[in-house]
């Protein structure tokens, strides 16, 4: 009597023999541990920034994913570069000033105290709310990695020589983004 093997036999050989193959090597002599306390759980997913641009007179918060350390001054920072060209072609703008040199951030608390560059032209009214949006939007996303909340933020703006402007979080929009 012979048999004869048909390929979904063979198929069914072929998976047990690879599944055998894995058990074996899966067991490659490393004893086993209990839980090991080394920080928080990864998570695989980067805080978003979101930074405030404007399209026709209308203050927009837009998620933003960048790589390296999440704090406020770097939501700053990308805030000043402008949106990028996807963003512009989108119809979205800045009513931010350009600037010579970097802007000071100092967070303590719920208070963020910005300094913008000597000879910086005053911020109008939409710019000093994309500043302090942005500055709020990036305190709560800091704030919930530091497990700390206090309030609503309080931001600061001063142009040495010039002004010094005041902005709340309370006043920022929702979330409403462009992407």
């Amino acid at each position: 009597m012979s048999w004869r093997i048909g390929r979904g036999q063979r198929a069914v050989r072929a998976g047990l023999s690879l599944t055998a193959a894995a058990l074996l090597l899966s067991s490659c002599g490393i004893p086993s541990t209990g839980v090991v306390e080394a920080g928080e759980a990864a998570t695989g997913i980067r805080p978003a920034y979101v930074l405030y641009f404007v399209r026709q007179d209308t203050l927009l918060g837009v998620r933003s994913q960048v790589p390296g350390t999440f704090d406020i001054g770097t939501a700053v920072e990308l805030l000043f570069r402008g949106p990028d060209a996807l963003l512009a072609r989108k119809g979205l703008t800045t009513e931010l000033p350009r600037r010579a040199a970097p802007v000071k951030v100092r967070a303590d608390g719920a208070r963020v105290s910005v300094v913008l560059p000597r000879g910086t032209e005053p911020l109008t009214r939409t710019a000093l709310a994309q500043l302090t949006c942005t500055i709020a939007a990036a305190r709560v996303v800091v704030d919930a990695g530091s497990r700390s909340s206090s309030g609503s933020t309080q931001v600061t703006v001063t142009i040495p020589g010039v002004r010094q402007a005041e902005g709340s979080g309370e006043t920022c929009p929702g979330s409403a983004t462009a992407e």
